[in-house]
């Protein structure tokens, strides 16, 4: 199964912000994007969602192209995280995560017993199933980012799209998420692609690489042959040295900045 992009353009009105993008990401890998702030990241998921109409190209899953498709159809495909985020409601986290089963209903369709075991498993699945009858508004940063994560899954999409998925959370909490994260691109072989601002969540937890960089360039490849000294210097305006660490996996690249 694949999520591709062939040769996107995307913006608002008359204003183009990111073009001639194209990328590919099979189920059971994961795609961080790059880039600093300003260049067209957040407006490219818009795009890839359906949210912004798009300029130029194709989203196409699985070799169809999506752009007529319903959106109940993408929602059952392509499942999207926000950033955390507090609802005016304070919900029941299994509640919460219902709510993701709302792409298999019909228009008058309401959740059954099925919906309910189905946001359980992947409650149990993120091991955060402790939490189901717990208040959404009353618990850590951390955990509504894992149970935004699981409302996502309840769709059964075969891709996630996240946007920053540890964007607040402590240091602790980041690496909680993102071994959730890795753990359902491995074990349930969900496509991730999602946004990050740290090159070495990409080092440790991607298989992919894409940075957007100013003037509308545009990278995609393995972590190792993207994620250069030169090019982070280039993009991101900072000296970094890229040194390997000994870890239980072996050697890992991480990024370092020059004093």
């Amino acid at each position: 199964m694949e999520l591709e992009v062939r040769d996107l353009a995307c913006g608002y009105l008359d204003k183009t912000v990111v073009s001639r993008i194209s990328l590919s990401i099979a189920t059971g890998d994961s795609l961080c994007l790059l880039g600093p702030n300003g260049v067209g990241k957040t407006t490219f998921f818009k795009t890839l969602l359906g949210l912004l109409k798009l300029k130029a190209g194709q989203v196409l899953v699985n070799g169809e192209d999506v752009a007529n498709w319903s959106r109940q159809k993408f929602a059952t495909k392509v499942g999207y995280v926000p950033q955390s985020h507090i609802p005016p409601f304070p919900f029941a986290v299994l509640d919460v995560v219902v709510m993701g089963r709302n792409a298999h209903l019909g228009t008058f369709g309401a959740p059954g017993k099925e919906d309910r075991l189905i946001a359980e498993a992947v409650l149990d699945t993120l091991e955060i199933g402790y939490l189901k009858n717990r208040v959404y508004t009353e618990i850590s940063g951390g955990e509504r980012q894992l149970v935004l994560i699981a409302r996502a899954l309840a769709q059964k999409p075969e891709f996630l799209i996240m946007d920053e998925p540890t964007a607040s959370l402590d240091f602790g909490n980041q690496i909680k998420v993102l071994n959730q994260i890795d753990k359902l691109v491995k074990a349930e072989k969900v496509g991730v692609i999602m946004t990050t601002h740290f090159p070495n969540q990409a080092f440790f937890y991607a298989s992919k690489v894409a940075i957007i960089g100013k003037d509308n360039t545009f990278v995609v490849g393995a972590p190792d042959e993207v994620i250069t000294e030169k090019y982070l210097q280039e993009v991101y305006g900072v000296e970094v040295k890229i040194i390997a660490v000994e870890g239980k996996r072996g050697a890992r690249k991480v990024c370092v900045p020059v004093a």
